[in-house]
């Protein structure tokens, strides 16, 4: 997965590496294992421990166009803006390989089942 977005945060772009080793990047589930996703690069993301947690919890999200999507929720100062609403409408960052890409099921199950306006 994290190969696959070059060791990159789909969503800022965070790519710290001590040497060789990356730094507060994961492997995010797009429908989540317990809910029948699969272990499938076609299902998950490459997010900073941030996004991930966000991404999670309902925050923010993706749509059909893949692009991100933040709920009203979301509030905070200076760094929140940075962090999350100046990457609002933006769309994520890809993988280099196409046949990588998010399939559309799970981005739209992900949207209807998670994320809250």
């Amino acid at each position: 997965m994290l190969r696959a977005y070059n060791y990159q945060c789909a969503i800022c772009g965070y790519d710290l590496k001590y040497d060789s080793i990356s730094i507060g990047l994961e492997a995010a589930h797009v429908k989540w294992k317990q809910y029948g996703g699969p272990c499938i690069v076609n299902d998950g993301l490459a997010l900073c421990l941030l996004h991930h947690s966000a991404f999670d919890m309902r925050a923010i999200g993706l749509d059909s166009y893949l692009k991100m999507k933040i709920s009203s929720g979301v509030n905070g100062h200076q760094m929140v803006e940075k962090l999350f609403w100046d990457f609002e409408g933006k769309n994520i960052l890809l993988p280099r390989i196409k046949e990588d890409y998010l399939h559309d099921r799970f981005v739209e199950w992900h949207l209807r089942e998670v994320f809250r306006k």
